[in-house]
């Protein structure tokens, strides 16, 4: 079997360094400027090269100016100039949404277009770089059909792209006020470009509040005459309706229909003739009464009689004539007779006056009932007559209501349009 014998490992000879003192910890002022001297071309020439591309920089690239200009959002519009209904409700605030929409109103490429044609935007080398000649390559280009002529496109839209690229419209934060920077390399380019695009917001939102109005005073003088003649029909099927229902004038001062009002005081007189009749017969009862119980001289109507009154005198004398005569002659004596037949004469007397009030009153009593009976019979036509008229009115009380909302409805758009026409100018109508 064999064996591998262990090899004898070479010594590994290392180069001995000679021993140095420690660095002291940190750097001390006095070894400060050998630092320095030992690495000045690792300052100067970064420095160099930066002063260098700065110089560069300023002399090459054109310096840029911003123009900013700042808007308040609110609402000035007067309250001549708002309808009455807009004037009965609060205003509603603007918010984050509104703002922001208004931003990209101020972005709009009908008011860039304006702004550039305002500002002269075309032909300026900044904004309209490919307004100048064309170079050979751009030339050949287009003749190979491999480019397109810049300028076959409209002035205004080879400046939107720069116009753009140079403006920004911002909110101020959460405030309801819009920052519009406008920036190019002439400063009065710059200021004019910001005021001008503020100035065209504004007149583009006092533009779209006179067209408001002018569309809406169109509108509703249009549908006026239409809205006319319809008020006029329906007061005249109100008129018509009334005449051949025999409704002429069928309100009252009360307020309710005249058959009714018929109605309520046939009811009236048909309470009082009762009342009557019901007296009277009572009294022809009671006279009666008092005739059958010898006391016709008590009724009040037989007693008031002048008459009779003296009647019941002579009565209450020979009465005491006869009762003085009693005392000293018999009743068969010619004197008792005679004051005897004296006082069944006046008793006689007042008994018949005291029957003609009793059929005065019986004849009053039916008097009475045949005004109850005819008026029992009025109040029963005029109850019918009420009846059938309860469906003819409430058919013209419709009819009324109807010609009452046209006429409101007229009126309401009369009044929309005295006001939208007084909006109908620049001077009633604030941005």
């Amino acid at each position: 079997m064999s064996r591998i014998a262990p090899r004898a490992a070479a010594p590994i000879e290392r180069p001995a360094f000679a021993a140095r003192p420690a660095p002291a910890d940190g750097l001390n002022l006095a070894q400060v400027p050998a630092l320095l001297r030992r690495s000045w071309h690792w300052i100067a020439l970064p420095t160099l090269v930066v002063a260098g591309l700065s110089t560069v920089f300023v002399q090459v690239v054109s310096p840029r100016y911003t123009g900013e200009a700042k808007l308040l959002l609110e609402s000035r519009e007067a309250a001549f100039a708002r309808t009455a209904s807009e004037r009965a409700e609060q205003v509603p605030p603007i918010d984050e949404q509104a703002v922001a929409s208004q931003v990209q109103v101020m972005m709009s490429r009908d008011l860039a277009r304006e702004a550039i044609r305002r500002l002269n935007l075309v032909g300026n080398p900044e904004f309209d770089p490919s307004a100048g000649t064309i170079g050979p390559v751009q030339r050949t280009l287009m003749m190979l059909g491999l480019a397109k002529n810049p300028l076959d496109r409209p002035a205004e839209d080879r400046v939107l792209e720069a116009y753009f690229e140079r403006l920004l419209v911002f909110p101020a934060g959460k405030s309801r006020i819009l920052s519009v920077e406008f920036r190019s390399k002439d400063a009065e380019l710059a200021a004019k470009g910001a005021n001008t695009v503020s100035e065209l917001y504004i007149a583009a939102l006092e533009a779209a509040k006179v067209d408001t109005a002018r569309y809406a005073s169109t509108w509703l003088g249009g549908n006026i005459d239409s809205l006319r003649k319809r008020v006029a029909e329906a007061e005249a099927r109100v008129e018509a309706y009334r005449a051949g229902n025999g409704l002429v004038g069928s309100t009252g001062a009360s307020g309710q229909p005249l058959n009714a009002q018929q109605l309520g005081e046939l009811s009236t007189q048909l309470s009082q003739a009762r009342i009557l009749k019901a007296d009277l017969a009572g009294r022809a009862k009671a006279v009666k009464e008092m005739i059958k119980d010898g006391r016709a001289f008590e009724i009040p109507d037989v007693a008031n009689n002048e008459v009779i009154r003296r009647t019941v005198e002579n009565r209450i004398t020979i009465r005491g004539q006869l009762a003085l005569e009693s005392r000293t002659l018999l009743p068969a004596h010619p004197r008792i007779k005679e004051l005897t037949a004296q006082l069944q004469d006046l008793d006689a007397q007042i008994k018949a006056s005291a029957e003609r009030v009793g059929r005065t009153l019986e004849n009053d009593a039916k008097i009475a009932a045949s005004r109850v009976e005819s008026l029992q019979a009025a109040v029963d036509g005029q109850r019918d007559v009420v009846v059938k008229g309860n469906t003819s009115e409430i058919q013209l009380r419709a009819l009324e209501r109807e010609a009452k909302v046209q006429r409101e409805q007229l009126e309401s758009y009369l009044s929309r349009y005295r006001e939208a026409a007084a909006r109908d100018g620049e001077s009633a109508t604030p941005a």
